[in-house]
């Protein structure tokens, strides 16, 4: 294919197809950004614009020193499809809290039951970065990171993916929580109560302390309770960090997360967190 200049949503657009439907293939290295600029005619910086997009939406993976590396196919990938449909629904506050109780309140039953000394731990470290975090956003990463921790710790596999088809919804909805002092006041000294029970094998104490949890928001929404979410989080989204900042790639970059090993759920502290 031979091109000389194009515009750098063509560039990505031409990288993302390939990506998607396997020319390139899982594992591979993308050519350098200098070879990418020379052969599209564009600027180093447009094309590490590119690249930076690609990688907040976990199709590439930027290793310092090495280069740019395709991923492999994750679980996360075959829930997007279903995220999508419940943005089509235009979901709201209620019933994302309806859902999360029925789920989170089971897994936190079983967690308590199957919980290991290594959950516990990746729980505790959670709860820390989630304490110490600078802001709203910040403080979502490490919220969203605690609960789906939590359904690890279920050793429900069923259970685990159910949750992570609405974790992006779970963000947006975190993002209006945790910008309301009133919601942070009365729900965030529950985490030490869920994570307390869990640790003390206590599964009705666990169940009572996730669904007090998660019912704060039903008290405080107001209106907002029956709003489209994604309308709430983009606008605290502006309100908290201004204009221009993408509800989408902050959402991509932590479902990515999210779908890896513990040790990329707690990169999201704050001493190390992603950008």
């Amino acid at each position: 294919m031979t091109i000389d200049a194009v515009p750098r949503d063509m560039l990505s657009t031409y990288l993302e197809d390939a990506l998607l439907t396997g020319k390139i293939s899982p594992g591979s290295r993308l050519p350098s950004e200098r070879l990418l600029a020379q052969r599209f005619g564009l600027s180093r910086p447009s094309v590490r614009e590119v690249i930076k997009e690609l990688q907040e939406r976990g199709l590439v993976r930027v290793i310092p020193g090495r280069g740019t590396f395709v991923r492999e196919p994750s679980s996360v990938d075959s829930i997007r499809p279903l995220e999508a449909y419940y943005r089509r629904r235009n979901a709201t506050p209620r019933e994302v809290t309806d859902a999360r109780i029925m789920l989170e309140t089971h897994a936190a039953v079983l967690a308590a039951r199957n919980a290991t000394e290594d959950d516990l731990t990746a729980l505790r470290k959670m709860l820390s970065a989630f304490e110490k975090a600078g802001n709203v956003v910040e403080k979502a990463r490490a919220d969203i990171a605690f609960h789906i921790l939590i359904a690890r710790a279920a050793r429900n596999s069923v259970l685990e993916v159910m949750f992570l088809s609405i974790a992006g919804l779970t963000f947006e909805y975190m993002l209006r929580s945790l910008a309301d002092p009133t919601i942070v006041r009365e729900g965030a000294p529950y985490h030490d109560d869920i994570l307390a029970a869990i640790a003390d094998r206590d599964t009705e104490r666990a169940r009572r302390a996730m669904e007090g949890h998660l019912s704060v928001a039903h008290y405080h929404y107001g209106e907002d309770l029956d709003q489209g979410l994604d309308t709430l989080a983009r606008r605290e989204l502006t309100r908290l960090m201004g204009p221009g900042v993408s509800l989408d790639g902050i959402i991509e970059s932590v479902l990515t997360a999210l779908d890896g090993p513990d040790d990329d759920l707690l990169r999201l502290e704050p001493n190390s967190r992603q950008r």
